[in-house]
């Protein structure tokens, strides 16, 4: 057991309606806070009364109605950062909020699934969207800002009309990513390496159920714990390396194209989900490290 003094005033930072969510992700990161003695609190992040200077640290947790108030999250991301700790590092949450680190992490040789982008200057929706279309054959599109599968459609020559109008209507947030849709996943799922302190620390396999694509629990998927590869593990590390300086927390969504290669689908830096229901000492571990790496900023 660390030696967990001084004691700490800690927040953990949700929303205020979980839109649609069930994991219960926050509650054993508070009971292992509160069991060590510290002042732990979960509170709303746009929650106007409190007063985050008084925290000694503010984990960003479980936020995740942000995706329609961006401006706004970054603001109080900003706010906080400025009075208190903010895990994740602000730089960090910045940069990773959109998915356009996708590029960052091809650059630094990160294995990813293949990506085109639709920016918002593109002349001609319905040409561009379909030469992706004509490439893979079948779709899956995606906002440069989302989480939980949030703005997610699978297309296909069929279904072209639907999916132009839904291009068009994301575009006017920014540019949109299109990638090609793995059957893998309907079978095999993706497979997520929770990163603590840049280390391995857990996996989960999300499976989703029998006709969908999306593996989040609340669309009915399946959470297992697994035991990841090598290869898994060698991606993961890779992905923190490039992008996940300084995170106290990292998430890796990993799938495969082909059998035996994993590529990245997702790197998770700000409010992931991280599966603590479903692993025993997994809260420990995250809170060990938090409470050691404020140990070492007090010092």
């Amino acid at each position: 057991m660390l030696n967990d003094s001084p004691l700490l005033k800690i927040a953990l930072a949700t929303c205020r309606h979980h839109p649609g969510f069930v994991a219960n992700d926050d509650q054993p990161v508070l009971d292992e806070l509160l069991s060590r003695g510290h002042d732990a609190h979960l509170l709303p992040w746009d929650d106007e009364n409190t007063d985050w200077s008084s925290f000694d640290c503010v984990l960003i947790r479980t936020p995740w109605d942000y995706m329609t108030r961006l401006e706004e999250f970054l603001a109080w991301c900003r706010v906080v950062d400025g009075c208190s700790v903010l895990l994740n590092p602000l730089g960090v949450i910045e940069h990773n909020l959109e998915k356009t680190y996708m590029r960052d992490l091809e650059r630094a040789g990160v294995p990813i699934v293949a990506t085109r982008w639709i920016e918002p200057s593109a002349p001609d929706v319905r040409e561009s969207l379909g030469a992706i279309v004509d490439e893979w054959a079948q779709v899956v599109i995606k906002p440069h800002v989302g989480g939980g599968a949030s703005g997610m459609l699978r297309a296909s020559r069929t279904t072209m009309n639907e999916a132009v109008a839904h291009v068009a209507q994301l575009l006017g947030a920014g540019p949109v990513l299109v990638q090609p849709f793995l059957e893998s996943i309907t079978s095999a799922g993706e497979t997520s390496l929770v990163m603590i302190d840049g280390a391995f620390s857990h996996a989960v396999r999300k499976v989703p159920k029998e006709g969908e694509i999306r593996v989040q629990i609340e669309f009915g998927g399946t959470y297992t714990p697994v035991e990841p590869t090598t290869a898994q593990i060698d991606v993961a590390e890779r992905a923190m390396a490039a992008l996940g300086e300084g995170c106290l927390y990292g998430r890796v969504d990993l799938v495969e194209p082909e059998p035996g290669r994993p590529a990245l689908i997702e790197l998770e830096l700000v409010e992931p989900e991280l599966f603590f229901p479903f692993v025993d000492h997994a809260a420990h571990r995250y809170c060990d490290a938090l409470l050691a790496r404020l140990s070492r900023q007090e010092a």
